[in-house]
């Protein structure tokens, strides 16, 4: 109720801001009878915001059923229609808008007064339950929403030390149960599609975290996730009825994913404080991953169903659109669907009819057929486990992995390492709103930095430093020295999975800072030392889940590695000045053969294709060349079987699209964009286009990247979304191995530093395999984990820990690049942006 009413504050001030006259311009238009008449001038914002407030409007009066807001609602969409001519590019928006407020208003007159309107819903309630209607879930969870909004009312209005009343108590307790008893309905006792039973589990988990009975809330929460992998579903397969939701109401599609990734880290604070770390884990793990496969367009586990057993997922999907449609009918040749048949009393015994089996019965049926005979759908459609981490020959991250838990709640670090539980880290300097305040501080100067109205050195000072001092202090700091405590033989490369406003932050670079100095910035970019910065023990990697560390390794028949570069410049050698500007440059000095003739073996599996400038980088000639494709050897050998592309270096311009990361794109020579999505068609589904394979590695050199939130109506504050998911966490999230991005515009001169370290790295590792691949700690059980070796260009295996003749695609090579910059004196603007997204 509180987040209605602050809506409805804000879209009232923004509206009454523009709402009011202004005074006529000179500007001139002429009537029909060619008359000079001066025109008022109009804000162009006031129809724009007279439409949020309509729609603010009408969903309070269906949550609490006042007809004044109804009214008001209509009003202004019939005013907003009156302002706007037919061939206005929103017009056809506007109407949608005035057709939702009269929807609302429904074909009968509504009673005015809330307890009259409760009485009214609570009557149709028992009347559809009586009925087995389909509609019954949905008109119950009004019928909470309308007592839930009569107890917050009540609370607002109670005076100040005034005792806990027994109404204010008993409606609290009825939506409860309510919630809970919606949630928990199957088929068989009330008619409630999974889609109903998943909003109710929502409602209940937040409602019970926010008023502090954090045991129901988890109970709460695990229901919703089991019910989550169902819904998604459906939801993808456009079966779910949402036309009565007030949160998806014209505008606010977004909000409600948003709020979906706050009520998990809600859910996961509520498990930490009941002391259960293992179900907190599981609760973010679970809620995140599946609202970015769903955000980003990623194949479900239908889709994989689909491409092996279609006709067993068609019969699937018609299960769960009965599921969702609540029909739950008698045979037709059942004796209940006969109107002739007598009372059992009157006729002689006979054969029972075996009664029809239900659409939950049928799924369950299905589910269950689907996990026993397909091979690798032993999970399909059920919640990830930790416990799955603790299966014989499961991958395991290698190294302590960190996740970062932000909530309202309370703010927390779950660290995995080599023992046998999760280790808690409290983060109690800090809160929700300090890190959200820290986000928007870092979006709002990168901006400025970019768009040229302030300095490296004002950056650094007003921004960079206080941040990274703040980081360090409430949220670094005590997790490594926790982790110096707990992770023994752990290693130097540490995972951090951010969630909420962490996603916003360069942790990463918090180190930087320790001491609460930093080198002294110039406006020209150069800098001074003020204290000798010693290098951390640790070194940071992201991750954007648990799950994304946990994919198998990939078995390559040969050790040979295909590179394909995409570029918006022209190819060449070096600068007119001489050395190395560019990262293209520094990548094909260090993987290309050596010209001095020495035999190199590592260099010589690297083939690289380029494609640079305007007349080659183009979309068509980059999907090609992601293809499987034969691999020539020097010695005119070529590989028996078509090998994918094992890594890829963009350096273009990058865009962040941080309320729709499945439109972040690669902008390349020809003018034209590559999006994520464009990626994943690609990769994942290979029917709607020609098959290519996911790369191991991938550095994206930037030469642009905004990232840019939306801004609160009327106020002009930055409202970030809750999550940032960048195109390069999209990668990882997808499936590649390791990634390498910047969080702003960096110098080329930077970028070719950082790729110089990191791609020597790539063929310094691939000598020899290193001793944490060959054995590492698992981060659950503490057992020794031994590494599995590649296999040589010739098809020959080798043991685990000989050497190999191939690179080794990792990320670990960007910190050095970052410490060759530092010993540079380069500031700290220039140091931060580069980041590595897996290990």
């Amino acid at each position: 109720m509180n987040d209605l009413e602050g809506a409805l504050k804000n879209a009232q001030l923004a509206y009454d801001a523009v709402a009011r006259p202004s005074p006529p311009s000179r500007r001139l238009s002429f009537s029909t009878t060619r008359t000079a008449v001066a025109t008022p001038e109009t804000d162009s914002r006031k129809t724009l915001y007279q439409s949020l407030l309509s729609g603010v409007l009408c969903a309070r009066y269906k949550r609490l059923g006042n007809k004044e807001d109804l009214d008001g609602a209509i009003a202004h969409a019939e005013a907003i229609l009156q302002a706007t001519p037919s061939d206005h590019p929103l017009y056809e928006m506007y109407k949608s808008i005035h057709a939702f407020a009269l929807q609302a208003s429904g074909p009968e007159e509504r009673a005015s007064s809330p307890e009259d309107v409760i009485a009214q819903v609570r009557e149709e309630a028992e009347q559809a339950k009586a009925a087995k209607d389909p509609n019954w879930g949905r008109i119950m969870l009004r019928l909470c929403n309308l007592l839930y909004a009569r107890y917050e009312q009540n609370l607002e209005t109670r005076e100040e030390g005034e005792e806990s009343k027994v109404a204010e108590d008993l409606d609290l307790e009825l939506v409860l149960g309510d919630w809970r008893k919606i949630a928990t309905a199957g088929l068989r006792t009330v008619p409630s599609p999974p889609s109903v039973r998943f909003r109710a589990a929502l409602k209940w988990a937040d409602v019970a975290c926010r008023e502090g009975r954090y045991k129901s809330a988890v109970d709460a929460y695990k229901v919703a996730m089991s019910l989550a992998p169902r819904v998604s579903l459906a939801r993808r397969k456009g079966v779910v009825d949402e036309s009565d939701m007030v949160e998806a109401a014209p505008g606010e599609e977004n909000e409600l994913l948003l709020n979906t990734f706050s009520l998990a880290s809600d859910a996961a604070a509520a498990a930490i404080d009941r002391g259960q770390l293992e179900t907190a884990i599981e609760f973010v793990e679970q809620s995140r991953s599946l609202l970015w496969k769903d955000a980003l367009g990623l194949p479900s586990d239908m889709d994989r169903l689909e491409a092996i057993n279609p006709g067993l997922a068609s019969h699937l999907s018609e299960v769960l659109e009965e599921l969702e449609q609540s029909i739950h009918r008698a045979s037709p040749d059942s004796a209940i669907a006969k109107p002739d048949v007598r009372a059992p009393w009157l006729t002689a015994p006979r054969e029972k009819v075996k009664p029809e089996s239900s659409a939950d019965d049928r799924w369950n049926s299905i589910v269950g057929t689907v996990r026993a005979s397909e091979a690798g759908f032993q999970n399909f459609l059920r919640p990830w486990s930790l416990d799955s981490l603790r299966e014989e020959d499961a991958p395991v991250p290698v190294g302590p992995v960190v996740i970062l838990n932000s909530s309202y709640l309370r703010c927390d670090a779950i660290i995995l390492v080599s023992t046998n539980e999760p280790v808690l880290v409290p983060l109690e300097q800090t809160s929700k709103a300090d890190l959200e305040r820290l986000a928007a501080q870092v979006v709002t100067g990168v901006k400025e930095l970019e768009e040229g109205s302030a300095t490296g050195f004002q950056f650094d000072k007003a921004v960079m430093e206080p941040v990274l001092k703040e980081l360090w202090e409430r949220v670094i700091s005590p997790v490594l020295k926790k982790l110096d405590e707990v992770a023994f033989g752990g290693g130097k490369h540490v995972g951090l999975v951010p969630t909420g406003a962490f996603t916003w932050l360069p942790l990463h670079a918090a180190t930087a800072i320790r001491n609460g100095t930093s080198r002294k910035s110039s406006d020209d970019g150069e800098a001074t030392p003020s204290r000798p910065d010693p290098t951390s023990k640790y070194s940071f990697y992201y991750a954007t889940t648990l799950q994304s560390l946990l994919h198998s390794p990939r078995n390559k028949p040969t050790s040979s590695s295909r590179v394909l570069v995409v570029s918006d410049q022209p190819s060449r050698r070096a600068s007119l000045l001489g050395g190395i500007v560019t990262s293209v440059q520094a990548l094909k000095l260090q993987l290309s053969t050596n010209t001095e003739g020495a035999e190199d073996p590592i260099r010589s599996n690297i083939h690289i294709e380029s494609l640079e400038g305007p007349a080659v980088a183009v979309p068509d000639a980059i999907f090609k060349a992601l293809r499987p494709a034969p691999v020539i050897y020097e010695s005119g050998e070529e590989t028996e079987v078509p090998e994918g592309v094992d890594a890829v270096h963009f350096s273009c311009p990058t865009f962040c699209d941080a309320l729709r990361p499945a439109s972040s794109s690669w902008k390349v020579a020809d003018g034209s964009s590559v999006r994520i999505s464009d990626f994943f068609m690609s990769w994942f589904y290979s029917q709607r286009r020609e098959a290519t394979t996911l790369p191991e590695f991938v550095f994206s050199s930037t030469t642009s990247h905004r990232i840019d939130g939306p801004v609160t109506a009327g106020s002009g504050a930055v409202r970030l979304p809750q999550e940032l998911m960048t195109p390069e966490a999209a990668l990882q999230f997808a499936g590649v191995k390791g990634v390498i991005g910047q969080l702003w515009n960096a110098k080329s001169e930077d970028a070719s530093v950082v790729a110089t370290h990191v791609y020597k790295a790539v063929v310094a590792n691939g000598g020899a395999l290193r001793e944490d691949r060959a054995t590492h700690t698992h981060p659950i059980t503490g057992k020794v984990v031994r590494g599995r070796g590649l296999t040589s260009p010739h098809n020959r295996s080798s043991p685990v820990g000989q050497p190999q003749h191939g690179p080794v695609w990792e990320t670990k090579g960007l910190e050095d690049g970052v410490v060759a910059l530092r010993a540079s004196n380069v500031p700290l603007f220039r140091t931060v942006p580069f980041v590595r997204y897996g290990p």
